[in-house]
């Protein structure tokens, strides 16, 4: 008896676990497109007063987090810096593909981050700044919609780790 009930609280402890840590998960993408709209905004900053160049402003900003969202910035910056040939349009774009699967970022996410690179080093400082502001629009509703997701999904995962586990323990038992 005493050992089914050890059985029973471990399994109840390891689905709580679980659905604490998809719970987790879900508040990551939210998280994660903040932290981008921070950077962009410096990113914003760091070319129009201060004058830096994009390699310049991309190794300035892959210092700030530690997070993977910095990665694209610090990829970005090394290919500008090693690869002869290679623009900020095509750097920005190689460094976003190599590391978002590293994010919790989705396909539509993703799609908004390329299409902020196809405009790095096309046109000019007044250009540059209206794509800045254009993607960080485009950011801040999806990270509404992932706040919302998020808001709905969070209380789910726990409840299912919580309940699972319960059910695993009634069918053992």
């Amino acid at each position: 008896m005493l050992l089914k009930l050890i059985g029973s609280l471990l399994i109840m402890a390891a689905s709580s676990f679980l659905g604490v840590y998809f719970s987790k998960e879900c508040a990551r993408r939210p998280r994660e497109l903040r932290e981008l709209q921070r950077l962009l905004q410096m990113f914003e900053n760091e070319i129009s007063f201060l004058s830096s160049t994009v390699t310049e402003a991309f190794i300035k900003l892959s210092g700030y987090y530690e997070s993977n969202i910095r990665l694209f910035f610090s990829q970005a910056a090394e290919i500008l810096m090693h690869k002869n040939g290679i623009n900020a349009s095509e750097a920005w774009e190689m460094a976003v593909k190599e590391n978002i699967k590293k994010t919790a970022l989705k396909k539509e996410d993703e799609a908004i981050v390329l299409s902020f690179g196809k405009m790095l080093g096309a046109s000019d400082l007044e250009g540059q700044i209206s794509n800045i502001r254009l993607t960080l629009t485009q950011l801040k509703m999806q990270e509404e919609k992932a706040e919302e997701e998020k808001e709905k999904n969070k209380t789910m995962y726990m409840n299912l780790g919580v309940l699972g586990g319960l059910a695993i323990v009634i069918i053992l038992i």
